[in-house]
């Protein structure tokens, strides 16, 4: 509702008059009651003093205290900047007395950030919660490109790795399936060693200089 004041620039004499009018069901008997009670005027009521009325009907004391162990330990954590402020206004909207001013509000939110970042915002000591904003959003933004640019090198490394692993595999492969060269004049010198060693050897039938294949009496001829 307040949000939609500052939209539509409503005036203050009109804020109680609005928001009333928006009441339904159990709110607008509550309503009903409270001005016959106290005969309300509802140009005289400030903006401040029927919101207190209204937190004290349904945001009871118990409520409160529950929401400010809650915001005592909130921490931005893993959270992105922009979730972790809308969480943050929401509790204070909800319990004003969590900040005094928006120095204070500055500071509570700021002590709140990641480590990380911390030390960078709480370097500039900024002044107002806007700036803190600002500047952290500047901050978030920054890590995000630092860390792409890291990815992507990283990313580029591996690649070259795998080709290199594949480039080396393949090259292997080759020069296994290659069958092993002998330097020709060393089967020339082999085979006419074997030659040599053949025709030395006598005929064992007749003891001729010959093979047993070409001797006369291999087939029972006469010598």
């Amino acid at each position: 509702m307040e949000a939609l004041f500052e939209d539509i620039y409503t005036l203050e004499r009109d804020k109680v008059h609005l928001a009333a009018h928006c009441f339904e069901g159990s709110a607008r008997l509550w309503w009903t009651r409270v001005k016959k009670s106290r005969s309300l005027e509802l140009s005289s009521m400030t903006w401040e003093a029927f919101r207190e009325l209204l937190l004290m009907e349904y945001f009871p004391e118990s409520d409160k205290q529950k929401i400010k162990e809650d915001f005592r330990k909130l921490r931005q954590g893993s959270r992105s900047m922009r979730e972790y402020e809308k969480e943050f206004s929401h509790i204070v909207n909800c319990v004003l007395v969590l900040v005094h001013g928006d120095r204070d509000r500055a500071e509570v939110f700021e002590s709140g950030l990641r480590p990380e970042i911390f030390k960078v915002i709480h370097a500039f000591r900024l002044k107002t919660y806007e700036d803190v904003l600002d500047r952290e959003l500047l901050v978030e933004r920054g890590n995000a490109i630092e860390r792409e640019e890291r990815d992507a090198f990283e990313k580029d490394k591996d690649k070259e790795k795998s080709k290199k692993r594949a480039a080396s595999g393949s090259a292997g492969q080759s020069s296994s399936k290659r069958p092993p060269r002998y330097p020709r004049s060393s089967w020339r010198g082999a085979r006419s060693q074997s030659r040599s060693l053949t025709i030395s050897f006598p005929c064992v039938i007749c003891g001729g200089d010959h093979k047993v294949v070409g001797c006369p009496q291999h087939e029972g001829r006469c010598f």
